[in-house]
């Protein structure tokens, strides 16, 4: 892997295993970035930067990062450059890679102490996963995002405009009907993704805590009652609550039912795991969510897609330190960061130092 002008990297080369891989260092030292460059390539972006302008290095106006490797029995040579103002764009084998064919490039998936949010967090974190989980299994479904993002945008310019100009409202219910068919396609995305995910994710929480698995329920925020399985009954579901609550809408200037404000409630034993499980469990349930998330992908590609592991192992206490290890000695290849390897449960096929945005190979 290359990198140029990459966060505080100016240009550095790192060839890694297939196995487990270990980038060892004092916190702000660079570590993090290298995670960072190698989801970059999956053509999701950051996991951590707002703006792509934060992974260019200060003072320059552009950064690449490149990687050679085999997927799916072929060489694969894939490019993401991020230019100041531009954004990132991704290339593999020389041919542009768009929202609807993250397939055609690298597959990774990343787990960060800030996933923790995933389980303690609000229920933004836990829509941005089932999407994210959808594009993986079915790239196309990023296009069913967008379609009801760019419509919910236009339905809630219209209530705004209503406020000033009454005419506005002859607008209304053509929106309204377009944000409740794409609002039932990324419904029926997170359904399907949810599905595939839960057996994973009570499996793997199984192997990591050894105790009784959680469930996992889609909330929908525009019925009371159980969501429907069919994208029509979806979609008139969400007309329904829509005209509904259209005053109210008219009102606050915003459209307050819909997918995106639906949640995905994690329980323990019959609780809310945000308000009552322990912190162990917590980061259990995290860790369990990306796992499962990198087992279906590897259901969905045929191979087993990279894990990122960035500071996990010390967040962890022994016993789950040391299963999460076993899980990770049988998989596919892994980049796991940390300050110092002597605590970690299983030893690095290569191990690199970072000091300052440069990189050693320790022996």
């Amino acid at each position: 892997m290359e990198l140029t002008n990459f966060r505080s990297y100016e240009s550095t080369c790192v060839d890694l295993e297939p196995g487990f891989n270990l980038i060892v260092g004092r916190n702000g030292q660079g570590k993090t970035s290298l995670l960072e460059a190698v989801y970059c390539l999956s053509a999701l972006g950051s996991h951590r930067a707002p703006t792509s302008a934060s992974m260019i290095r200060h003072g320059e106006e552009r950064a690449v990062v490149r990687a050679r490797g085999v997927s799916a029995g072929r060489n694969l040579v894939v490019e993401a450059e991020i230019v100041r103002g531009g954004g990132i764009k991704v290339w593999s084998n020389k041919q542009r890679v768009g929202k609807g064919a993250r397939d055609r490039t690298l597959t990774a998936i990343l787990f960060s102490p800030e996933d923790l949010e995933l389980v303690k967090g609000g229920p933004e974190e836990r829509r941005r996963f089932l999407d994210q989980a959808a594009v993986r299994a079915r790239p196309v479904t990023a296009v069913d995002r967008q379609e009801f993002e760019k419509g919910l945008r236009q339905r809630n310019g219209v209530l705004k405009a209503a406020k000033s100009n009454p005419r506005a409202l002859k607008q209304l219910d053509v929106w309204t009907e377009q944000v409740a068919a794409s609002g039932a396609a990324v419904v029926t995305n997170r359904l399907q993704a949810l599905a595939q995910l839960l057996p994973a994710v009570r499996r793997r929480y199984r192997q990591l805590a050894a105790a009784e698995p959680p469930e996992l329920v889609y909330q929908a925020s525009w019925t009371d009652g159980p969501v429907e399985s069919s994208l029509r009954g979806i979609t008139m579901a969400l007309m329904e609550s829509m005209v509904a609550t259209q005053s109210r809408d008219l009102e606050a200037t915003s459209t307050l039912t819909g997918p995106h404000r639906d949640d995905l409630l994690i329980e323990l034993g019959g609780s809310g795991a945000r308000l009552y499980a322990s912190q162990g469990e917590q980061r259990s349930l995290a860790l369990s969510l990306r796992l499962a998330e990198r087992d279906v992908a590897a259901e969905v590609h045929g191979e087993e897609p990279i894990l990122l592991l960035d500071d996990v192992f010390s967040e962890l206490d022994q016993h789950r330190r040391g299963r999460l290890g076993e899980l990770v000695s049988t998989s596919g290849q892994t980049i796991a960061t940390a300050t110092s390897a002597e605590s970690l449960p299983l030893k690095a096929g290569r191990q690199l130092l970072v000091e300052r945005g440069r990189l050693s190979e320790v022996e």
